[in-house]
């Protein structure tokens, strides 16, 4: 007696599926976006089975239902109620029995209420879908031709079942992961904004006692004493208040012609009193080639606003009395190695805006973090949304920081922005013309 014959991999009653399975598989593995996840699985899997109706079914244990959450070629009524009465469902025999049904007259089924009265289905499948070793849904097609669904269809859809369960699952855990990650990013934000709020207002108190006991006293110098630290405390509250503003925004520049060199002036004059008692110089070096910029005035004036404030803080805690701020400008072109390290495709020309300070420098160990919100190197003092604010404006320009310090001899922070041309004055139109004269007036 001879053995028998083995079948090869052409003879396979699937073979002809191999490739369309291998693509739909692929496709399934391209989004972790859940929704239009569940619709490319849908999509994919009725024209592999050449199905004119389909739906996937979850099961959503708080409202024991199970809802649409894809659909194709289903009567709009159905659609719009978002989910499939449990009782007399073919998903639900599905789901208790943990196994897929393939019906191959729908008419003439009684089990199954929901479908029967279905005139235009002649033929359906209904798979389960398992994840984590129970049924979380059901992947369901069916046809309104005559020709009917094989077991060899029934084996083609358990397959792309299984693929489309893991896919689900991965893009459930990948939402999940992002909610926690959302979660956790509001907690450290709460968290930083309680700290930086407690602090200042820790200050507003503390001057609030100095004034009242100044006031008790009739001593004007304790008045004074506490009415600084007041203000200082108000406005490092107006200053958090501003950065959150700017930070949680997303917007696109105002731009506007801007003279930079009194631009520099302003955040110079708005620092003046604070460099003054830090014994710090401002100092400016500016290129002609970069006097006027095309940019939105406020958002540049806050960013260097923050960038001088943090160089004056740095030479305040230097051991040496005193110290320098510069900004320094210059335009370059987009091959130049400085722009090449923060945009990896630069064309055109940039505008470089260092500033300069002989401060402390930072930690190596700070570096990574810096542009974090709430990281701060200055305790109490700082707000640490600063840099994070500056280098959202940065990017919303098209452009970015970067940074060069040595611990002990001080830092350079840089602006890099893309150099942006106005648009040309607009043309007066003829309509607006003005009207001919009136002769008999």
């Amino acid at each position: 007696m001879g053995q028998p014959k083995t079948k090869t991999a052409a003879e396979h009653p699937h073979f002809e599926a191999l490739p369309s399975l291998f693509r739909i598989a692929t496709a399934m593995g391209s989004t972790l976006d859940l929704d239009p996840l569940l619709k490319l699985i849908l999509r994919l899997t009725m024209r592999e089975l050449h199905a004119q109706r389909g739906s996937i079914l979850l099961f959503d244990k708080d409202s024991d239902q199970l809802k649409m959450l894809a659909a194709r070629g289903m009567p709009r009524k159905v659609v719009e109620k978002g989910y499939i009465p449990r009782k007399g469902s073919i998903a639900e025999w599905v789901i208790e029995h943990d196994k897929p049904i393939l019906l191959g007259d729908v008419s003439h089924d009684s089990r199954f209420t929901s479908i029967a009265r279905e005139r235009s289905l002649h033929s359906s499948m209904c798979v389960p879908l398992r994840a984590k070793g129970s049924v979380i849904g059901t992947i369901n097609i069916s046809r309104t031709r005559r020709e009917p669904f094989t077991e060899e269809d029934l084996d083609i859809l358990v397959v792309l079942a299984t693929h489309a369960a893991v896919s689900i699952e991965n893009a459930r855990l990948y939402e999940e992961n992002l909610k926690a990650e959302r979660l956790a990013t509001v907690g450290r934000t709460v968290a930083g904004i309680s700290h930086c709020t407690k602090n200042m207002l820790t200050g507003l108190k503390g001057g609030s006692k100095i004034i009242e006991l100044g006031c008790k006293q009739r001593d004007w110098a304790l008045i004074e004493q506490g009415y600084d630290i007041s203000k200082r405390s108000t406005d490092r509250i107006e200053l958090l208040v501003l950065d959150m503003l700017d930070y949680s925004k997303e917007r696109t520049p105002t731009r506007a012609a801007i003279d930079l060199p009194r631009l520099v002036s302003e955040v110079f004059a708005s620092l003046a009193h604070a460099a003054q008692e830090s014994q710090v110089k401002l100092l400016s070096r500016l290129s002609a080639a970069c006097a006027c910029l095309y940019a939105d005035s406020n958002q540049l004036y806050r960013a260097l606003l923050n960038l001088v404030t943090n160089a004056i803080d740095a030479i305040r805690e230097s051991p040496n009395e005193g110290g320098e701020v510069e900004i320094v400008a210059e335009r370059v072109e987009g091959d130049s190695p400085v722009v090449r390290r923060c945009l990896r495709e630069a064309a055109g020309e940039f505008d470089l805006i260092h500033v300069r300070d002989t401060g402390v420098g930072i930690p190596p160990e700070h570096m990574p973090n810096l542009f974090h919100p709430f990281f701060s190197s200055k305790g109490s003092k700082g707000t640490g949304l600063g840099l994070a604010v500056t280098r959202k404006i940065a990017r919303e320009h098209g452009g970015d920081v970067l940074i060069e310090s040595q611990v002990g001899r001080g830092t350079i922070f840089t602006l890099v922005l893309p150099v942006v041309a106005p648009p040309p004055p607009e043309e007066p139109s003829a309509d607006l013309e003005p009207p001919p004269e009136d002769d008999a007036r």
